[in-house]
């Protein structure tokens, strides 16, 4: 009994600290600047600092100052360039365009075809999507959500469990 009682829990131990594999297995290799994995189909410039624990999956591609850190994610066709920044276990998909010195962290997600730009942050479980645009100074953060042709600008600061959407402009 004994011995099927620390086999029960050897097994449970080996799912619950395993390693999980990079881009749902993808081939790949560690980047040179930080270890991060980049998939072989992903472009990422040698000037990029990839976190080791972070990920670039899909033809994603990362160039000139970006920076991956701490369990980020950039997956499918998005592009992140530019001194942007992307942390915190944050995912970048679908078609999304992160530049300049945007950062996006705690967890936060941008996809579909949807830009951050200008020195805009996007953070906690903050989503942006579709076709927004989030720039210059904006603030995204809790729970809120922009999405549709929305577009947030200035020093505007969208947060808790906001929702601005293409019929609810904010600058």
């Amino acid at each position: 009994m004994k011995s099927f009682i620390l086999i029960i829990l050897w097994l449970i131990t080996q799912e619950t600290f395993s390693t999980p594999i990079p881009c749902h297995g993808a081939k790949g290799h560690s980047h040179m600047n930080g270890g991060g994995f980049v998939a072989d189909s992903a472009k990422v410039d040698s000037s990029v600092f990839i976190d080791k624990n972070a990920q670039v999956c899909g033809s994603a591609e990362v160039k000139e100052k970006a920076k991956l850190l701490f369990n980020a994610i950039v997956e499918d066709q998005a592009k992140v360039y530019n001194e942007a920044t992307i942390s915190s276990s944050a995912r970048i998909s679908g078609k999304a365009q992160i530049q300049d010195q945007a950062i996006i962290d705690g967890g936060a997600k941008v996809f579909g075809n949807a830009i951050v730009a200008g020195s805009a942050k996007v953070r906690g479980n903050a989503q942006v999507y579709q076709n927004a645009y989030v720039g210059e100074s904006a603030l995204v953060t809790g729970s809120a959500s922009v999405l549709g042709n929305a577009i947030v600008i200035g020093k505007r600061k969208i947060y808790k469990n906001m929702k601005v959407d293409s019929n609810n402009l904010a600058d």
